[in-house]
């Protein structure tokens, strides 16, 4: 009896895939969701799949339920390839068969931010992604699009977990990719630059619907539905990407074929494909062999998604119970707790999760991470859970490490005061987390500080005056958002900005207090700086007796999308 083949994905079962891979406070009301669309056969099922499930959604009772409204097809033409006008093209086409709005999206090598056109010897694969992720975002928002959802499947999920162990990541990372997580504040460090997109990517998302889905179920739907597509050339190159090495490597294994296709390859990828084997083989949490076949380490990485999804509930809820009323921009987390916590794996995502919500590099890069740079974040955790009263400390991520002693009914005690002191009743030991100071606090108001925490907005503050705006924004030390009512600004500070060139005056915003709180001062020439708003202990903002034209929010996210 002939086998049937895969089977292709039914609408019914897709909305499943897509109601999984939803934000955690769901789909806005009438938001549109973008589709990242190559042209290939992943992008092209997925579009056809949407467009078909929101259509039908529409016109059912299940219309009731938040759902994004419309669908957007945005493609990438990198110019990198003979190949590269021709599949945008295809791209487009499919879309415009669909029904779907498309938008093609060139990269404009050589005009900033963009870097020149990579050429060979360069890392093109990585220069392209950056470059590619930065026109994408530019185009969720020219389209209003609030997420983006990519086609990427469990054949890559697999690829993308043994790329990770090539790296030496931890078992979090071997995981793979999340159904949904928040583009974050982007991977550039200058406001402008290439991958920067601030406070607005903590608003934005990825979703990745088809994450379970073999390869073969999504040719198997192409073909059922007769979709046209397109197949990169370069995806069967394995000497061009460590990932085309790892699909190559998968695919001779499931057809019983000699790797000796494999020989000849460059060495950087010859010795991550000997790493691969080495780190799968020291996975605690399963069984990861890459003689097994796909079917096996797709089932592998299964496990190892799901314990990721599981470590993050779990520190989530600890950190509900450790954390401690805290000073605005820090975590306090009580010690007494922490002994509990034994699993080395939960310990690693705790201590990430509070790096990422106090460190000062942008939310969701590697930097605010520390790197994750292991001997450094060993160091944090065998700290924290063997020392109370330990000397404060750095060990990256831009956080500094601070003995506490909290109550709640006296003074918090940070630093040094806690070393070798005596608890006194209702007193607990602690750890504060806090922004690493870029210098001492007693010379703060004197010293020459970068651009980036002595931030000049005169300018932009007298355009949105002449727009005739009624507010505007600026992200202060990737940490807070400060939000001017143009509409309630004091007059005198309105007057000095309309003849800001001729007096000399600027308005600035710089930290304040050991914590590094925004201020916000006006500089005149041979006078004292005047503050016209900083935050208080309390979380309020003072505005110094005038109206309260400044908001300043602390937007740096503790959860784990």
């Amino acid at each position: 009896m002939a086998g049937t083949g895969p089977a292709p994905i039914l609408f019914n079962e897709f909305f499943q895939m897509f109601m999984r891979c939803m934000p955690p406070n769901g789909w806005p009301a009438n938001s549109r969701i973008a589709v990242g669309n190559s042209g290939g056969p992943d992008s092209t099922c997925l579009l056809f799949l949407l467009k078909k499930l929101l259509a039908d959604l529409r016109s059912k009772a299940m219309a009731r339920q938040s759902i994004p409204t419309s669908v957007v097809s945005l493609s990438v033409n990198h110019n990198l390839q003979e190949t590269s006008n021709s599949m945008a093209a295809r791209s487009a086409a499919n879309a415009v068969a669909m029904g779907v709005e498309h938008l093609t999206l060139d990269i404009p090598w050589g005009t900033p931010p963009f870097s020149a056109k990579p050429v060979a010897g360069q890392p093109i694969e990585q220069v392209a992604r950056e470059a590619r992720y930065h026109v994408i975002f530019d185009g969720m928002a020219r389209t209003g699009a609030h997420s983006v959802a990519f086609g990427h499947h469990a054949d890559d999920q697999v690829e993308t977990s043994l790329m990770r162990l090539a790296r030496g990541t931890t078992e979090l990372g071997a995981g793979g990719m999340r159904r949904c997580r928040r583009w974050g504040m982007g991977t550039g460090d200058v406001e402008g630059g290439l991958g920067w997109v601030g406070q607005h990517g903590l608003n934005r998302w990825i979703v990745r619907p088809l994450l379970e889905v073999r390869k073969d179920r999504i040719l198997a739907t192409c073909e059922e539905h007769q979709l046209d597509y397109v197949n990169d050339p370069t995806n069967f190159q394995p000497e061009i990407t460590l990932r085309n090495a790892i699909r190559q490597m998968l695919t001779l294994q499931e057809e019983g074929k000699d790797m000796s296709a494999l020989s000849g390859l460059p060495q950087h990828i010859t010795g991550s494909l000997e790493k691969i084997k080495i780190a799968a083989a020291d996975l605690q949490e399963t069984t990861m062999d890459l003689e097994g076949g796909l079917h096996q380490l797709h089932g592998a990485v299964k496990v190892l998604s799901s314990r990721v999804e599981d470590v993050d509930n779990e520190v989530t809820l600890h950190l509900k119970n450790l954390t401690l009323p805290s000073p605005p921009s820090t975590l306090i987390l009580s010690s007494h707790a922490l002994p509990a916590i034994v699993d080395p794996t939960v310990r690693l995502a705790l201590v990430l999760r509070v790096m990422r919500y106090v460190s000062f590099h942008p939310w969701g890069s590697l930097r605010a991470d520390g790197n994750r740079r292991r001997t450094s974040i060993q160091r944090i955790i065998d700290t924290l859970w063997q020392s109370d009263g330990a000397p404060s400390f750095t060990a990256g991520g831009g956080v500094l490490w601070q003995p506490a002693i909290f109550s709640a009914k006296r003074r918090l005690r940070v630093g040094t005061q806690c070393i070798g002191r005596q608890l006194q009743p209702g007193e607990r030991f602690a750890w504060m987390a806090s922004r690493l100071p870029a210098v001492p606090y007693h010379i703060l108001d004197t010293a020459t500080l970068s651009s980036k925490l002595d931030v000049d907005i005169t300018e932009r503050l007298a355009m949105a005056m002449n727009r005739g705006d009624d507010s505007l924004e600026v992200l202060f030390d990737c940490r807070f958002l400060v939000r001017f009512d143009l509409s309630q600004i004091p007059v005198e500070l309105a007057d000095a900005l309309r003849n800001c060139q001729e007096t000399g005056v600027n308005v600035r915003i710089k930290p304040h207090t050991r914590y590094y709180w925004p201020k916000v001062v006006l500089q005149k020439p041979s006078y004292p700086d005047t503050t016209y708003a900083t935050p208080m202990d309390d979380g309020q903002i003072d505005t110094f007796g005038h109206a309260p034209w400044v908001i300043m929010e602390y937007i740096r996210l503790l959860d784990a999308t």
